[in-house]
């Protein structure tokens, strides 16, 4: 949390200072927690997730007739997981395993000249004990003083992390104050196997998908352009199909897990939320509501900040 703060520092002392026509670079963070919906006692499921991102142009030349423009994303990513109370450490009382994970990832964007974008995203790192996930949680829950977790011992084993990810997302109506878009997900590999449809309406001052905050698409965009600020609400509701988890069902690979639960496979999620764009800093605060990830938990929401960067 310092460190997120630090980021908002350095972020807001630099505004105004680049004097590039175009910004080339980025960089972004992004922390999700449940925290965050204002109630401290909540520390569940998808407990905390902070993400480190630096993005560049890269040269689209050879697509310039159908993609404005390719941005190349480097990730560093920490997740935490964890059954609905920290206090349980019986195996019996517990509604989802223990997880911990950190993970490199690389991802190439696309953004279509005609309201379209494309994500590509592969990701590699490890899940499991060795990384003192549960250590780094308690300490952090013992200075601060909060309930501390005593189930670590039931921690989803190790094992490699591969994945791939891709998202589609196109336009289907737009107008002056409001628009209308698609977004589709899927997901492949050792750790998440899903897919995902969601429906996402806009209201407010925007611009078009393949240039807003959105899709994290200013980059790239004359710092004089006219009308180049958003801030405009969200609302996508939307629908995936879990056909693996790894924090749910225990590692594909390696030594068997002590503890796991069963998936449900229909999830609702509805995300909502607010964006705002300038010409070098972007922000970003999501809701996210979604129904019961295994047979035995109940729904989960927390909110995700995300900071923009351009430099």
């Amino acid at each position: 949390m310092r460190f997120l703060i630090i980021i908002v520092f350095i972020s807001t002392a630099s505004l105004g200072f680049s004097q590039k026509k175009f910004l080339t670079r980025e960089l972004q963070v992004e922390n999700d927690n449940d925290a965050y919906t204002l109630n401290l006692t909540r520390d569940q499921y998808y407990s905390n997730g902070v993400a480190i991102r630096y993005r560049s142009l890269t040269d689209s030349s050879r697509w310039k007739s159908v993609v404005s423009k390719v941005i190349r994303s480097y990730d560093l990513n920490h997740r935490i997981y964890s059954p609905r109370h920290l206090f349980w450490e019986n195996v019996e009382d517990m509604d989802r395993p223990y997880a911990g994970q950190i993970t490199l990832a690389a991802s190439n964007e696309y953004y279509y000249v005609k309201g379209a974008y494309l994500k590509a995203k592969l990701e590699l790192g490890w899940m499991g004990p060795s990384l003192r996930t549960g250590d780094l949680q308690y300490e952090w829950h013992k200075t601060f003083g909060m309930q501390l977790p005593l189930g670590w011992d039931y921690e989803i084993n190790n094992a490699p992390i591969v994945n791939t990810y891709g998202t589609y997302a196109v336009t289907l109506a737009t107008g002056k104050d409001l628009d209308l878009f698609s977004e589709s997900n899927l997901a492949l590999g050792t750790t998440f196997t899903h897919m995902r449809q969601e429906f996402t309406i806009r209201v407010g001052t925007f611009k078009p998908i393949q240039h807003s905050t959105h899709y994290n698409g200013v980059l790239g965009i004359e710092n004089k352009e006219p009308g180049n600020h958003e801030f405009y609400f969200f609302i996508s509701p939307g629908v995936e199909y879990a056909a693996y988890n790894a924090t749910i069902e225990g590692n594909l690979i390696g030594k068997e897990s002590i503890y796991t639960e069963i998936r449900e496979p229909l999830i609702f999620q509805m995300r909502a939320g607010i964006m705002a764009s300038w010409t070098k800093f972007d922000f970003a605060l999501l809701y996210y509501r979604r129904t019961k990830e295994t047979t035995e938990a109940t729904y989960h929401k927390y909110v995700g900040i995300r900071m923009n960067q351009r430099f």
